[in-house]
């Protein structure tokens, strides 16, 4: 009984730190924060001004986000550093799942606190 009772709250354990772990991409979120912070806010307020089809447009069509930086030296060079090229897709992806309308309401935790903008 007792190895049953210790599997059952390793399960529970593992199970509980494992959805909390995927909450959101931690590492988009800390290259958005390096990159992005200074003059669009919070990644999650960032990500809260548009809705997931603007988020895929401007970066999938190419040259966009480039385009709408064009006049801030700081923004293009943060777009052309490896971290972001590297992440370009989570960040994407953190984007669309924390977007205008995705219903996702991020609290406090050990990465995120406040809405500073």
């Amino acid at each position: 009984m007792k190895p049953l009772i210790t599997a059952l709250a390793l399960t529970l354990i593992v199970s509980t730190f494992s959805m909390a772990a995927e909450k959101y991409d931690t590492g988009a979120l800390r290259t958005v924060q390096k990159h992005c912070t200074s003059c669009h806010g919070t990644p999650f307020f960032q990500a809260k001004q548009i809705d997931d089809s603007d988020w895929k447009f401007f970066f999938n069509t190419k040259g966009e986000l480039e385009k709408i930086h064009k006049d801030k030296p700081e923004a293009l060079a943060s777009l052309a550093s490896p971290a972001f090229k590297q992440k370009r897709n989570r960040i994407l992806k953190f984007f669309i799942e924390n977007s205008m309308y995705s219903g996702a309401v991020n609290g406090c935790d050990g990465n995120f606190c406040g809405t500073n903008h």
